[in-house]
């Protein structure tokens, strides 16, 4: 049985150079950024210098890094959808928001729904403030926040419109 070699620093070094712009053109063919794709694949190609050992197939670095950049860039899509859409004030809307747009985006809501959004949006009460009045968990507060603007955005034909950070 063979045993399998791990790259010395120079032949890793060599196998960057000729790979890091190809994994980077990768994730861009993804529709990633370019910078976004520079940081993750410098990630992947860091990931690949520490997990060195794992690699049985020395001619195959490129796709075996590939294959860590894309997971790479799966974290990263997940942590940032999950932060935007479940931070605690993930929007607020200041006063000097269009008071008339403003009407006409409540307009489509439920008394329930407008009452919700007023309260955490306009007057700032955060999801643990909301729960206990509504019976549910502060994670349903900010999924439910999630699920009006969504409906909102859907109803309006809004598609990525964004609502202003919170104050």
């Amino acid at each position: 049985m063979e045993t399998a070699t791990t790259f010395t620093q120079d032949q890793f070094a060599a196998a960057y150079r000729l790979g890091f712009s190809r994994t980077v053109r990768f994730l861009q063919s993804s529709g990633v950024q370019h910078e976004l794709a520079e940081e993750i694949a410098q990630a992947a190609w860091s990931r690949g210098w520490e997990c060195r050992a794992q690699l049985k197939n020395h001619a195959a670095i490129g796709v075996w890094v590939n294959s860590i950049a894309k997971n790479l860039l799966r974290v990263d899509y997940r942590r940032r959808k999950t932060v935007e859409e479940l931070t605690e004030d993930s929007a607020t809307i200041g006063a000097s928001t269009d008071s008339t747009a403003l009407a006409e985006l409540l307009a489509h809501c439920s008394e329930e729904d407008r009452t919700l959004l007023v309260r955490h949006y306009m007057e700032g009460w955060s999801s643990n403030e909301l729960a206990p009045a509504l019976g549910i968990s502060p994670v349903s507060v900010r999924v439910r926040l999630l699920r009006i603007k969504n409906s909102l955005r859907e109803t309006l034909q809004l598609t990525g419109v964004g609502i202003p950070q919170a104050a």
